[in-house]
């Protein structure tokens, strides 16, 4: 595994999506992902759900952390996200919105060009669920707007593509009576624009 860095080292430019905006409207977006979900695993609302999240190019301009340590730049250099999971078994949906912060833990592990990266993202949710019904195979989130949290562990395939592991969870943060969460996880193909 050449070029094997340590977690919290920024996200070059040579591999992964383009973190910062490029020239021209379609500059400001960044990567497109998507892929299958395991919704609620071994809980109330066990089913399957398609997921699909489009990421923008990082507000905060590249000449303002070309100089920092790299130790440091990815947590300065956010993309903002937008993304929805659709369940198809007439469980809860959602839409999603907030923040990703993008690193990669190693370079160059089977081929030049490819590596092994980590997404952390933080925001919050809006979802079609019931609430304070008690029914058997829904879930009482305590409401429609949630926090919603989640990480990925990817493989970066080359500069355009990658295949990740998907994490995700949404709960109120104890801000009202009910309060289940919902969690999901699945597969994601990203596509860098």
């Amino acid at each position: 595994m050449a070029g094997l860095w340590l977690p919290g080292v920024a996200l070059a430019q040579e591999a992964g999506p383009r973190i910062h905006a490029g020239a021209g409207l379609g500059g400001l977006f960044s990567e497109i992902r998507g892929g299958a979900i395991w919704h609620d695993p071994s809980a109330k609302e066990d089913s399957f759900a398609v997921n699909g999240e489009l990421l923008f190019a990082s507000p905060v301009p590249a000449r303002w952390t070309a100089g920092m340590d790299p130790l440091y730049r990815w947590v300065l250099e956010p993309r903002p996200h937008v993304g929805f999971t659709a369940n198809t078994d007439g469980k809860t949906s959602k839409g999603y919105f907030g923040l990703t912060w993008t690193t990669m833990l190693a370079r160059d592990v089977f081929r030049r060009g490819d590596g092994i990266r980590f997404d952390f993202l933080f925001g919050g949710s809006i979802n079609d669920g019931l609430h304070d019904r008690r029914l058997p195979d829904r879930k009482d989130l305590g409401g429609n707007l949630l926090f919603h949290v989640g990480g990925e562990l990817g493989y970066q395939i080359d500069r355009t593509w990658s295949v990740s592991f998907f994490v995700d969870h949404d709960s109120n943060g104890g801000t009202a009576r009910r309060n289940q969460g919902l969690n999901s996880l699945g597969l994601r193909l990203g596509y860098a624009l």
